[in-house]
This record gives C-alpha cells, structure tokens and sequence, in this order.
C-alpha cells in the first residue's frame, strides 16, 4: 500500500459549525490543559486529521503529556488517533515514536481496569502492522485467561485477526482456541472462539460440536446460531455429514430463541425433502407467526 492510500476504519459524525483550531492552540490544550481540553484538543485533531490535515509535530506531545492520562474518554480518543495517524515515514520505515506507542498498548493490555484491556484488545484488530504487534503477543495471549469475560471474548477476537492477517505471529491459534472452547463457561466467549474455528480449523470446530452436541440446547442462542451456521455450510459442502447433526437441527427447532428456530428451520428444509423434516419446519414456522 502505498503512502497516500491510508486504510479507512472508523466513520466519526460531527457537527459542521465544529471550529477550525491552530496548531499552536492544539499543542497549549494537550500539552497543559486538563483532562477536559485535552480530550476536546483530541477530538478536534482527530476530525482535522480525518479531513486530511497532518500534525506530524504534535505526535511526541501527545505521547508525552496526553499518553500518561487514566482518563477513559481520554483512552477511548487516543485509540481512535493511533488507528487514523500515519504511522510510516515517506520512504515508508515504521515511525520510532510507534515504539514507544507501542509500549504503552503492552501497558494498557496488562492494566487492572477490564475496560482498558477490553478496548485496547478490539482496537488491535485494527491494527495492520505486525511489527507493532509482536511485542504484544505474549500480553494479548494471557488476556484469553483473564477472570472477566469482557476481556476474554474481545482476546478471542483480537487472536482470531492477528491469527487471519499475520498466521505467523501466532501459529498455533487454533490450538489454544479450541483448548479455551473446551474449558469456558461464558457464552460470548464461546461464540467467539467457535466462530473463529469455524473459519480457520473447521475440522477442530466440528470435533468441538460432536463432543458437545447433547448440550446444544442449553447453550445461548448466540452460540446456538453460529452452530445452525456451520451445520447448514458443512451439510452443504459435503452432504454425508447431514445424518451427523440434522438431529442436532430438529433440537433446536424447539430453542427458547426465536431467532434460533427460525434459523434451525430454514436450515432443515434446505437439508432435507423427507415429508417429516418438511412438516417439522412448516409446524415451527406457523407457531412463529402465531406468536
């Protein structure tokens, strides 16, 4: 990718009597104003910036006095500034200041607050520099252990796009997901890590779900509806394996989600012609529309 073609992740609504600000006066609010102008100083460089305006001078102020703050909204404008500024020099070597950026996402992956880990981990999936994603690995790695689930389900996710993007930081992805399917309770959590086998070790995913397949329905209908998924996309790729789980998808026929049952019986239909399958679907599609 060359220089002047900057990837586009975030969409920022604002309003359009928003006032242009010098530089100078951006420099006086992050570099000694409070917590309150500095973050005001950071949403308007962010809007300037998105409109193709660069401050390649004020990226070592923010790193030395916006940086430090425990501000969460603080926190939360500094992850959208670290995906929209450049991060490369013309010729195209990463900017040494991302070293030290880089320190403080290792930093923020290791803080206390589940909020911060949880927003850095989702920030990284955006990230498209595996060199600044290296040194994080073994913090991002431990965050799959962490005692709140909102940490957990978003490492999953963080794991599953560096694992996409850069197999090569982390190789053995698919093995440490499907040992982490095997022993977590929380059904976000789970639904993450089984969506993410289905895309990257189908076979470890199908494993998973025979292991698991008389539990079916008491699982969330999160979980319960990337399973109609997979049953529906490898019952379709290879028909043998519809005698191994349509069982599974009369089950759920009779899920306490709605959307489960409808998913399940459109399923079924597209899996079988037997007049049994047929009425079975037909019976739960009238009791969704009664309902």
């Amino acid at each position: 990718m060359s220089v002047t073609e900057q990837p586009c992740y975030t969409l920022i609504n604002t309003s359009q009597d928003l006032e242009s600000t010098s530089e100078i006066q951006l420099r006086e609010d992050l570099e000694k104003g409070n917590d309150k102008a500095k973050a005001e100083a950071l949403k308007k460089l962010i809007v300037m910036m998105l409109n193709g305006e660069k401050f390649p001078s004020l990226l070592m102020i923010i790193i030395r006095y916006v940086m430090p703050s425990q501000n969460h909204a603080i926190k939360k404008l500094l992850l959208i500034f670290w995906e929209i500024v450049p991060k490369h020099t013309a010729d195209g070597k990463l900017l040494h200041e991302m070293i030290l950026v880089c320190d403080a996402y290792r930093k923020d992956l290791q803080h206390p607050n589940e909020f911060i880990r949880g927003s850095t981990l989702r920030f990284l999936c955006k990230l498209k520099e595996p060199e600044l994603l290296e040194p994080l690995m073994p913090s991002i790695r431990a965050c799959i252990e962490y005692r709140h689930a909102y940490v957990r389900r978003n490492a999953v996710l963080a794991i599953f796009t560096i694992y996409k993007n850069f197999d090569f930081l982390i190789p053995d992805a698919p093995e440490l997901i499907g040992k982490f399917l095997d022993v977590e309770q929380d059904m976000a959590c789970r639904r993450n890590a089984f969506m993410m086998l289905i895309h990257v070790d189908q076979e470890r995913a199908l494993n998973y779900l025979s292991n698991v397949i008389d539990q079916v329905n008491s699982f969330g209908d999160i979980l319960q509806l990337v399973i109609v998924e997979l049953i529906y996309k490898v019952c379709h790729s290879n028909p043998s394996e519809r005698a191994r789980f349509i069982r599974c998808i009369y089950n759920l026929l009779n899920s306490s989600s709605q959307a489960v049952r409808y998913e399940a019986a459109g399923t079924l239909i597209t899996l079988s012609s037997a007049p049994t399958a047929v009425r079975a679907a037909s019976a739960c599609y009238i009791d969704l529309i009664i309902k």
